[in-house]
């Protein structure tokens, strides 16, 4: 994997196919070292897998005999002088930690974490916690979203335009201190980025994508803005 938001896809992707109804994304950075968790409420790894997980040949996996996404991390991981854990408790889901030193020589870039983060929103059931920095904010909760939302879908192009950029926005301080050490993403600069956030000002989710959605006059329905107005059927 060419950078460390595909990881994090595959990692969700992982979670949500257990059967996890809550997936927690947690990232920050210690120093030069970016630092990524994941946590879900799935049913945990069988006692074969747990014994080693990142042992590519004992996966949960039943499309093939072959499961290569915890071995791709460790080794992403352990080329740069970062380390990956793993925790797991037979229903009690499982916790995966990883850290990544990224002024290593072979360090990978972070990617496009916002449009992984946006595409395992949109595109499993989960309920997806995300948490930005140490102390932790979180920037989303998808959970209180799609209560908001009242039954408009997550994919629906309005509410996927304001989640991505909310995501953005919130990942932007992440962004700034990569570029630091990278120089520059492969996304979007992280000063356009950083433009919309600033200290102690940034809003909750739900609150963001509320306000968004009803800027629509005097309508407080959330559905207001992402909806067309009811026509009349032609006669």
């Amino acid at each position: 994997m060419k950078d460390l938001s595909l990881h994090l896809m595959d990692l969700l992707e992982n979670a949500a196919k257990a059967g996890a109804r809550r997936v927690q994304v947690s990232l920050w950075w210690d120093g030069d070292v970016f630092c990524l968790e994941v946590a879900d409420d799935g049913p945990g790894l069988p006692a074969r897998v747990a014994a080693d997980p990142t042992d590519p040949y004992r996966t949960t996996r039943t499309e093939r005999p072959v499961g290569l996404g915890l071995a791709l991390l460790r080794a992403t991981a352990e080329q740069t002088g970062g380390r990956l854990r793993v925790h797991s408790e037979p229903g009690k889901g499982v916790r995966i930690q990883a850290e990544f030193p990224l002024r290593h020589v072979d360090a990978k870039p972070l990617g496009d974490l916002a449009g992984a983060l946006l595409t395992s929103a949109v595109g499993w059931p989960t309920d997806l916690l995300v948490d930005v920095g140490c102390p932790a904010e979180r920037i989303l909760d998808l959970a209180e979203v799609r209560r908001e939302l009242a039954g408009v879908p997550l994919s629906h192009p309005a509410v996927t335009r304001i989640l991505a950029d909310l995501i953005a926005a919130g990942l932007a301080p992440l962004q700034r201190q990569a570029e630091a050490v990278f120089g520059r993403l492969g996304g979007a600069p992280a000063t356009e980025l950083a433009a919309r956030v600033r200290a102690g000002r940034q809003p909750g989710a739900v609150r963001a994508v509320a306000a968004g959605l009803r800027q629509a006059g005097s309508r407080t329905s959330v559905q207001a803005r992402v909806l067309p107005e009811k026509q009349e059927s032609p006669t």
